[in-house]
């Protein structure tokens, strides 16, 4: 059981040593200054220092991975090695990350990395479970295919939407409070985990929001990407509540909810671009969150308000945790709330429109 005693323990080891080291790595790599030039997907005008994320990177390998070491012999055991070899996965995708921070990679390239960190996890049992349906190990490749699809997704979609100060940095942020509030009763090194990423990536924030000192770069954003989509699977592992009736386990579902809008916004905008006849892998900045920057709205609006709706997807996600809400009612909810806002961000880019027409 995870107890009040080793929670306030950890959130103290992440606030004043995690987190200042942080801050101390950012530093570092604002004065080493690998510097991004404005692309046509950019929504930043002046070269900024980019590669910020192997700062909130470093800390949490540092101290994450150094509680695990001092758990040894216990560390290669189960569940444990799933965080080991998000360690490797998340090693190798920073490396082509980094890479591609200095010198941009053809995306074929990028995307047969991502698949191989991913199979490292998928390949080890590590998959989407679905407690409804009685799946037999012959039909196990299935979840496979669909895990590996769902995390390549994620990684892709955070990248994806890492355009605006402190945008995708901040709503992880907000949905790591949600994720951690889900877990308190179970707790286990996946808490752990929570709360080591939660202060590295906050140590960041800070340089990130609300003026940009500095960007995470491909390597931030894939890491985020993939950190996401593993801690979703292991939820399923350390989730305080039964969850045999749902047709997907209740603890991946929850840990994506909070961050609903963002992954909204990457499908739609795909589906958006095929639907047109554009090409999906050429720079756009046809996203919702790139739309409203176009229609006048700054940097700290758009990243602002969406934290709001992760604060909001977050609260549901709590209530239909915890049986106050159907999740029937919870998907309605957001899908009113969703349908709404793409219906505001389209009514902006009219009204900017016709007020720049002469």
């Amino acid at each position: 059981m995870f107890t009040s005693l080793p929670l306030l323990k950890f959130l103290s080891i992440g606030l004043f040593g995690v987190f200042p080291l942080s801050l101390l790595l950012t530093r570092l790599m604002i004065r080493v200054n690998i510097s991004a030039e404005p692309m046509q997907r950019s929504s930043h005008k002046a070269p900024t220092p980019t590669a910020g994320g192997v700062s909130f990177i470093v800390t949490f390998w540092l101290t994450f991975f150094g509680f695990l070491w001092m758990q040894a012999p216990e560390v290669f055991a189960s569940p444990r090695i799933y965080f080991v070899l998000f360690g490797l996965a998340s090693l190798i995708l920073g490396s082509i990350g980094l890479k591609d921070d200095f010198k941009p990679l053809s995306y074929r390239f990028r995307l047969f990395v991502q698949l191989f960190c991913v199979l490292l996890l998928v390949c080890q049992g590590l998959q989407i479970q679905f407690p409804a349906f009685d799946v037999s190990s012959a039909e196990g490749w299935a979840a496979g295919l669909i895990t590996t699809f769902c995390l390549v997704s994620l990684i892709n979609g955070a990248n994806f939407v890492d355009g605006l100060n402190g945008l995708l940095a901040g709503s992880f942020l907000i949905s790591l409070i949600f994720n951690i509030l889900i877990l308190v009763p179970t707790g286990g090194d996946l808490a752990v985990f929570y709360i080591f990423l939660f202060f590295s990536v906050l140590g960041f924030f800070v340089f990130n929001f609300p003026k940009a000192k500095i960007f995470m770069g491909d390597i931030g954003s894939t890491f985020l990407g993939l950190a996401i989509g593993f801690s979703s699977l292991m939820s399923q592992l350390y989730y305080p509540y039964l969850s045999d009736t749902a047709w997907v386990h209740k603890g991946f579902i929850y840990t994506l909810t909070p961050l609903g809008f963002l992954w909204f916004d990457v499908g739609f905008t795909l589906l958006r671009r095929a639907f047109l006849g554009r090409r999906l892998t050429e720079p756009h900045r046809d996203h919702l969150i790139h739309i409203l920057n176009d229609s006048g709205y700054s940097h700290t609006l758009i990243s602002s308000i969406h934290f709001a709706l992760t604060t909001l997807m977050g609260g549901l996600t709590l209530l239909s945790h915890y049986g106050h809400l159907t999740f029937l009612s919870f998907f309605l909810i957001y899908a009113a709330g969703q349908t709404l806002f793409c219906f505001w961000v389209f009514s902006e880019k009219r009204r900017y429109v016709a007020l720049k027409s002469p």
